[in-house]
């Protein structure tokens, strides 16, 4: 017998999910060095047994499956969100600050202090907090707290005065510098203002990333993530340096495929000297972010009516519309793949004619460009997506961002039309558009069992609405694994190597405690993951 059929690893007897298409009626799957070697029968098994092959065996209540891909992730802003404090639990401005003074006494030699998930709407207050609660707790030190939804931050004086913000600071385009009413600076900052604290706040030391960078691929290989989108820009700064990055993976530290997507606003040939160099199996600088618009909770997105709530707005955008699509086109001439943050429907239709524009003026470039967030839209760009090929970067557990349907901020916001066609998942699927799904972590957890749950249920965590929301657009187990597997590989021409359990592909898989394809979904969430492979090795194992 050839020895080179010999299998380093051999997982068996488990359920398995090799892909959409693909005959799932296989015991097991060989693997040796970083590639499939075969999938199989039982009788076919002893071809690839050598005296050094691993065997793993597990049962049919458990599945085996191609890693999940993350299409849409922060990975130095999740980094940030585990270190720092989580104030989603506060009731009340003063009690934030409170929490915000009892932190920063536990770190006294460091000088700015960060804190996320604080919402002036968990506190059922209408009015954004201000300096004076945390200049009264925290007065020497700068202080920086994220919003919720990442789209404002709550800084106190100190930092105000770092970063040269004062009463005559002009608001930057696309974004507003809160005010008191004498026009001094109220501590709130707004969209793109966010980037007049961030490029003072967020200069990080290189250990320092490399130490977020390995906490995130410690933590998505217990959760099954074996690849994700690195989505670099914030407000005008990329949160990530390509050499953090790059000096993990030469050193072999890596367990995760990152693609990294800089600032499309950016000097296009210099990142694509960048994508020359940093082109590596696991690290790659190959897409192009920017936002569009903003959100919908802050009346922030972009849409094509008035909002239900304020029809005194359509919402606005983030950046130039014609600056934005002359760097589309010249992205797409260049041949670099696209991602534009698009909540509103309005937002999302201006991203297709971006893109469709690039098309009829350069042709078939190779370029597979995507709109992220996805939420609203009309029929007639639904059929836009499948017809040009445009990706849908979809986050399903967006769709519940509130514990109780009721308090669903939609429901009141958008119109009938726009409620009916949120998160339109099946629609498109149906009509052939390619729907990758992502996290949008740290905004939201990065488990895919949640977004799972959410795709297939439409349910939020109170159950409700009985059947789910918009109950046409559920989809099934199966397209939902797609959508988290093959489709982001999809999005960065990797699906030939990646994203299915098929021979010679490599071998980055998962083994779940739980057969998703045969259980009831109210047990979805409660999937666990016993086992990650990336490149053929084992990087996480319960």
């Amino acid at each position: 017998m050839n020895t080179n059929d010999h299998a380093d690893l051999i997982l068996k007897g488990a359920s398995f999910f090799r892909g959409i298409h693909l005959d799932n009626e296989v015991d097991f799957i060989a693997i040796r060095n970083n590639k499939i070697l075969a999938t199989g029968r039982e009788n076919e098994l002893d071809r690839y047994l050598g005296p050094d092959t691993a065997i793993r065996k597990y049962g049919k209540d458990q599945l085996i499956m191609p890693g999940f891909y993350d299409s849409h992730t922060h990975i130095i802003s999740a980094g940030m969100a585990d270190k720092y404090p989580d104030f989603g639990s506060c009731k009340t401005e003063e009690e934030t600050a409170r929490a915000a003074k009892a932190y920063a006494d536990t770190i006294p030699d460091e000088e700015w202090i960060f804190g996320f998930n604080w919402y002036h709407v968990y506190w059922g207050q209408e009015e954004l907090p201000t300096v004076k609660s945390l200049d009264k707790y925290i007065p020497d030190r700068p202080v920086m707290l994220t919003n919720a939804e990442g789209h404002g931050v709550w800084v106190n004086s100190r930092a105000l005065e770092i970063c040269g913000i004062t009463k005559d600071t002009p608001d930057p385009p696309f974004g507003e510098i809160g005010r008191f009413e004498n026009g001094e600076p109220s501590g709130y900052l707004y969209e793109m203002a966010i980037g007049l604290i961030a490029k003072k706040a967020y200069t990080l030391d290189d250990e320092i990333e490399k130490g977020f960078i390995r906490d995130y691929m410690k933590r998505a290989a217990t959760i099954g993530i074996v690849a994700a989108n690195d989505m670099l820009p914030y407000y005008g700064n990329d949160m990530g340096k390509y050499r953090c990055f790059s000096d993990l993976d030469k050193s072999g530290e890596f367990t995760l495929r990152i693609h990294c997507a800089p600032n499309l606003f950016g000097n296009l040939d210099e990142v694509k000297r960048a994508a020359a160099i940093y082109d590596s199996e696991k690290f790659k600088v190959c897409l192009l972010k920017a936002f569009i618009d903003g959100v919908p909770t802050t009346y922030t997105s972009l849409m094509l009516e008035p909002f239900i709530d304020n029809p005194s707005t359509k919402g606005c955008t983030l950046s130039d519309p014609n600056l934005l699509k002359k760097k589309v086109e010249e992205a797409h001439s260049k041949g670099m793949s696209v991602r534009l943050h698009c909540c509103g429907d309005g937002a999302a239709q201006y991203a297709l004619d971006c893109y469709e524009g690039a098309w009829d003026k350069y042709g078939d470039t190779g370029s597979r460009h995507a709109v992220e967030h996805f939420e609203t839209t009309i029929q007639a760009d639904i059929d836009r997506f499948a017809r040009m090929n445009v990706i849908a970067s979809m986050q399903p557990e967006h769709l519940a961002m509130t514990n109780v349907f009721e308090e669903n901020p939609y429901l009141v916001r958008y119109n009938d039309r726009q409620k009916k066609f949120s998160w339109p998942i099946k629609s498109l699927m149906d009509a052939g558009a390619v729907v990758a799904f992502g996290s949008d972590c740290p905004v939201v957890t990065n488990n895919p069992f949640v977004g799972i749950y959410r795709a297939v249920t439409r349910v939020h965590n109170d159950g409700k609405p009985e059947g789910g929301w918009n109950p046409e657009q559920k989809i099934s187990m199966p397209e939902a694994l797609h959508a988290y597997t093959y489709n982001g590989y999809y999005g960065v021409h990797r699906e030939h190597e990646l994203g299915t359990l098929e021979a010679g592909k490599l071998a980055d898989l998962v083994v779940l405690d739980q057969n998703l394809l045969d259980i009831p979904p109210g047990k979805i969430r409660d999937t666990n993951v016993i086992l990650t492979v990336v490149d053929g090795r084992i990087v996480f194992e319960r």
